[in-house]
């Protein structure tokens, strides 16, 4: 006679359930979905930040779009680059194939790891790649703190105060 684990049944359950979910979104992992206005907003335009100590760097990949159509702002820690991806223009609907680059208003929003000076930020754009240099803030900055002694052992000075 077998006995009943409700804590393997489960397990057993969820395992299966994990299996049906991945097995049945599978079928709409597709090439990824850099920018659809209204469905993806937070995913555009792809950005990469990283940092040599000194400063953090933010590359964003902003193709045919030109750097007057950007704004860059620096809010507390986050990056926030916003702008307009222009579409297709003076073409009737029923002219237009096929439409993958699709165009409108966009924001994106990247929490930097810490805090940047707001004031040195540079920005420089080449060929729809926007790349930011971001000064980390001197508060942000590891700091070296001296510890002062006091002239001799001032435990030892506590220990012959208390034998009085």
């Amino acid at each position: 006679m077998a006995i009943m684990d409700p804590v393997r049944e489960f397990e057993a359950v969820r395992n299966e359930l994990d299996r049906a979910l991945d097995s049945g979104f599978r079928q709409f992992r597709g090439p990824r979905l850099a920018f659809l206005p209204g469905r993806g907003p937070r995913v555009y335009p792809l950005v990469n930040v990283y940092d040599d100590g000194e400063n953090l760097y933010a590359e964003a990949l902003v193709p045919g779009i030109e750097p007057e159509q950007l704004d860059v702002t620096i809010l507390g820690n986050s990056l926030i680059i916003s702008g307009e991806k222009v579409g297709l223009k003076d073409i009737a609907a029923e002219r237009i194939h096929r439409n993958e680059r699709a165009g409108g208003r966009f924001v994106r929003t990247v929490q930097l790891p810490v805090e940047i000076d707001r004031d040195r930020v540079d920005a420089q754009y080449h060929v729809g790649l926007l790349r930011l240099t971001l000064p980390r803030a001197a508060s942000s900055k590891p700091r070296r703190i001296m510890i002062h002694a006091n002239g001799g052992d001032a435990g030892a000075g506590n220990r012959q105060e208390e034998r009085r």
